[in-house]
């Protein structure tokens, strides 16, 4: 064996003892090759939204997010994308469908989101391989975890309150309820002081100046219509976590040309003070419990010990928070769904 051989060799051993000794470490970039798909609804017959797709590029079958953006689904995928290649560098696939022209009640998009569902069941490994995706490149579409932003989370929560479908877990970041920043049309997924007739493991990220109003005079995330309004709806028998990035804003998952747009447009209120650096720290942290979840979640030796102290211990976390959490067990969030009908109320009669 040549010299050059031999060296190559030891490089490689130290690199695998260095991966093992390392483990998991959900802040800094995961070890898959990523890619990242924009399917055209103009140009995908049956497709009724825009998708954008970042997933591993390495042979494997991975996990799904379907993400729900903000104002309901209307931002461009791209304003997300260094928060979704770093979920996808950890082994997680992520479908993010948009449109601008959606309707404007969230109960309206929900049938919208059941179709970009079933057409991506049929068509979207097909479609991805076509876009240069390697064919030994496979998404776990029976076992799926669904995702918000802001009004996305209303979207994500009026689906669960019809059907549980195949969906595993839920992600809420920053959920807002309502069709407006005032909440001045009646149209809520929530009402208080009831409980949701759904459980399912539950991640919710709060911002902690979600509810700060922006030089606009509006919040993006009002206290009665965000965060508290939803972690307080949940089943009180699901295991749920709630962490709160207190030093950061609304917007300030979004990449950088888009956050900015938050800052000159004063809508939200944001970190004035952050790095660039910072900002993309709070972004893989945003991604890394996101990662950390869904791992949690699919873990097939049935043992958290790596994943719960980042959901669980503010000491292990790469940003300043604030955590509640109930988790009876003590272990893995049970991958699974509940669903009952909602009660029928009827009105009051003299």
């Amino acid at each position: 064996m040549s010299h050059f051989k031999v060296v190559q060799l030891q490089w490689l051993v130290v690199c695998a003892v260095l991966a093992c000794v390392r483990g998991f470490s959900p802040y800094d970039r995961g070890d898959h090759n990523t890619s990242h798909v924009a399917i055209d609804r103009l140009l995908t017959l049956g497709l009724p939204e825009n998708l954008d797709v970042w997933l591993p590029t390495d042979p494997g079958t991975y996990k799904v997010i379907y993400y729900l953006d903000s104002f309901g689904g209307i931002t461009p995928g791209g304003a997300y994308d260094d928060t979704m290649d770093h979920m996808a560098s950890h082994g997680v696939a992520v479908l993010l469908p948009w449109r601008i022209t959606l309707p404007l009640n969230p109960k309206d998009k929900v049938p919208i989101f059941v179709s970009v569902m079933e057409w991506a069941e049929e068509h979207l490994e097909d479609i991805l391989h076509r876009n240069g995706i390697p064919p030994t490149v496979h998404l776990d579409l029976e076992n799926i975890v669904l995702g918000g932003h802001s009004a996305g989370s209303h979207v994500l929560v009026e689906y669960l309150k019809s059907t549980c479908g195949k969906v595993k877990g839920q992600v809420l970041m920053s959920p807002v309820d309502g069709m407006d920043p005032g909440g001045t049309i009646p149209e809520f997924c929530i009402t208080p002081g009831q409980t949701l007739n759904y459980n399912t493991p539950s991640l919710h990220l709060a911002a902690g100046l979600d509810p700060i109003p922006g030089p606009s005079g509006y919040a993006c995330a009002p206290k009665d219509l965000s965060n508290d309004r939803f972690f307080d709806a949940l089943d009180p028998d699901s295991q749920r976590w709630s962490i709160n990035a207190t030093e950061f804003g609304h917007g300030d998952l979004l990449d950088s040309n888009y956050q900015q747009i938050i800052e000159i447009t004063s809508f939200c209120a944001y970190n004035e003070e952050a790095t660039e650096e910072e900002l993309a720290g709070y972004r893989k942290f945003v991604a890394g419990q996101t990662v950390t979840f869904i791992k949690a979640l699919f873990t097939e030796e049935g043992d958290c010990s790596e994943y719960l102290p980042y959901l669980e211990d503010p000491n292990k976390m790469s940003v300043n928070t604030e955590l509640r959490f109930v988790n009876p067990i003590g272990g893995c969030p049970v991958a699974g769904c509940l669903w009952w009908p909602e009660p029928v109320t009827t009105p009051a009669t003299d």
